[in-house]
């Protein structure tokens, strides 16, 4: 028999000392004995019954109390007994959600099988590139409804990982875990180790295979490379998940539903198991398409979409103090060297300000007007891109106080040369990868607080962000706490440093919605958080969020950038193998090990309840004995 503490075993070495005071105790005799001889008499025999140890021990109290020395060791080391758990009444239900289970019947075999494996209160997780725990404790008739509403998605499935989540919930214990999968791909370790594993933490680990061989075709990789003269080449694989060969019509669509737009299709034969690369030149920017147009087991993986921002012309319109210098100043330098892009430097707001992308407030030492200042902040309600630069003009000044309901910060004070450590942070990390603010000093700057829903992308610690975004309808409205001045009391000395037209290029670019193509174009099963809240639009549904999960195949839309989303995961596309994992025996029958538990809590307290009922013996037997 197995113990949880072996050295409670110990105690039973008390029996030694127990026995030993038993057979040296002397024992009362009636002896009739002349009154000179007493003392004599009676101090000889209890020397001698000190010398002489006994052979026997009758007294039943010796008896009760070395059954309860046992009793106490045995509870003290904890028995380990055996316990074979019959089927667990708490069920956690791992269901298969990758893009393999939308061939045909998967998901339904799936639902079968899962509602037939209901508990009395279950869990249901869906197995996508993440998992994904849809309900907890639920009653079987609730579970059912939820389970029959599950659908399938695009992404690659991580079962491993859904089930070491379940594995290692707390509140899962002695509960049943049900992996219900088709088992396309498995990345991890051999499914009998997550076995053992769930069996150390009190649960038990079933898996249920569903699927049958079924033949698909997939585009498997793709990837653009630029041609340099405002197009793209697109380079893909497709292949062939059977063991027939096939011919396969391949057709690649540019910008449909424009007047621009245009069709090239291909044919390709492919051997059983085979696969070939394929290329398309001219691809223009905008979105394209690459489609297969064979029926097959799984659509998704069928079409493979292309997301190439296009880079129209813009227009921007700086408003600055005019001087002399103004069309030289920095940030007029750095802006006109972004290509495709026209800039206009005015003192006042023209009338036709709406026709500009995006306007620039850069008043340094003269404010703008204040009837100006409101029609600025209605151009930017309206969904019109806005940048103001942070000078003293803008705290100091009445009439710019009509800016400040769209900025997307507080402005609080002017602080003067200090102690500043300028850091990217959020997004700006990634946005500004290649500006260096190490060489920037700040010799003044405007102390301001973020507004609750605006994105810092640039701080200097207590003195607040340097550069701060926020969304207002479809434009975006972005403060600078950099000023441009190059004079030698200038406020800082960003203007003059190396990075600083690589600084304005990433911000413009950014808030166009103009990214490299990398970012443009992502595989399935990729998540993404935002600064703040974002309209987003996927293939199927419109949301508000500040996190995106790409779990479909087609183009998403957010921050003003069309996003192109594929699975090319020939894994989840090879629907045509058999028995992906060893999880069947002779007979058939789905691999299954019961649960077996070893708990020392069940024997140990009958072992308490006895040793209290000797207890209680014994202090009958001494209180009779009048020992107490």
């Amino acid at each position: 028999m197995d113990f949880e503490f072996t050295s409670g075993l110990i105690a039973l070495a008390g029996i030694i000392p127990l026995t030993i005071i038993y057979l040296l105790r002397p024992r009362p005799k009636n002896i009739i004995l002349p009154s000179l001889m007493f003392v004599r008499r009676i101090s000889q025999n209890l020397l001698d019954s000190r010398r002489t140890l006994s052979k026997r021990i009758t007294d039943p109290l010796f008896y009760l109390q070395l059954l309860a020395l046992i009793l106490l060791s045995i509870a003290l080391a904890g028995p380990l007994i055996d316990d074979f758990k019959e089927d667990a009444q708490k069920v956690i239900i791992i269901m298969d959600s990758s893009a393999s289970m939308t061939a045909p019947d998967r998901t339904r075999e799936a639902r079968s099988i899962a509602i037939d494996s209901l508990g009395q209160e279950n869990t249901i997780t869906a197995a996508e590139s993440i998992p994904v725990v849809i309900a907890k404790g639920l009653d079987a008739k609730d579970a059912e409804k939820i389970i029959n509403s599950m659908e399938a998605r695009n992404t690659p499935s991580d079962i491993p990982r859904a089930i070491l989540t379940a594995i290692n919930e707390k509140e899962n214990e002695y509960g049943k875990i049900v992996v219900i999968s088709d088992f396309e791909t498995w990345d991890g370790r051999a499914p009998e180790t997550y076995i053992r594993i769930a069996n150390t933490k009190n649960m038990e680990l079933e898996f249920r295979q569903v699927g049958n061989k079924t033949a698909n075709y997939a585009i498997v990789d793709g990837y653009l490379k630029d041609s340099n003269d405002g197009t793209y080449e697109y380079t893909c694989t497709i292949r062939n998940f059977n063991n027939k060969s096939a011919t396969l019509d391949v057709q690649l669509e540019s910008n449909p539903d424009t007047a621009s737009s245009s069709k090239v299709r291909n044919s390709v034969q492919l051997e059983e198991y085979g696969s070939q690369q394929i290329k398309f030149s001219n691809i223009p920017q905008g979105i394209s398409t690459v489609k297969i147009l064979n029926e097959d087991a799984i659509p998704c993986d069928n079409i493979a979409c292309i997301s190439i921002p296009e880079v129209k012309p813009k227009k921007i319109l700086v408003l600055t103090d005019i001087d002399k210098a103004a069309s030289k100043s920095p940030l007029v330098t750095a802006i006109s060297l972004l290509p495709d892009v026209g800039v206009d430097v005015r003192k006042d707001l023209p009338d036709n300000a709406t026709e500009y992308d995006t306007i620039i407030v850069n008043s340094k030492n003269k404010p703008l007007s204040t009837n100006d200042a409101l029609k600025i902040a209605a151009y930017a309600k309206n969904g019109k891109d806005l940048i103001v630069i942070g000078n003293e003009c803008l705290h100091d000044s009445l009439q710019m106080h009509g800016l400040y309901s769209i900025l997307p910060v507080d402005i609080q004070s002017v602080a003067k040369e200090g102690s500043y450590t300028i850091e990217t942070v959020g997004s700006g990390t990634n946005i500004f990868d290649d500006v260096s603010f190490g060489e920037v000093y700040l010799r003044k700057l405007l102390v301001t607080l973020p507004k609750e829903d605006a994105a810092v992308l640039v701080d200097a610690g207590e003195a607040g962000p340097l550069v701060c975004m926020q969304n207002i309808n479809e434009g975006t409205v972005t403060y600078i706490g950099f000023s441009d001045t190059t004079e030698a009391d200038g406020w800082n000395n960003f203007a003059t440093t190396p990075t600083y037209p690589v600084f304005w290029a990433k911000l413009l670019r950014y808030m166009w919605g103009i990214e490299d193509i990398s970012e443009t174009n992502v595989n399935t099963g990729r998540y993404q958080a935002f600064d703040q809240t974002l309209k987003i639009k996927t293939p199927t549904e419109s949301v508000s969020s500040d996190f995106v999960y790409y779990d479909e195949c087609g183009l998403y839309e957010l921050n003003q950038k069309t996003i192109a989303v594929n699975l090319y995961d020939s894994g989840e596309s090879n629907t045509f193998t058999e028995r992906r994992l060893n999880l069947t025996g002779e007979n058939g029958a789905i691999q299954k090990e019961d649960l077996r538990t070893v708990s020392p809590d069940k024997p140990r307290k009958y072992l308490i309840y006895a040793l209290l009922l000797l207890l209680m013996v014994e202090s009958a037997v001494m209180l009779r004995r009048r020992i107490i």
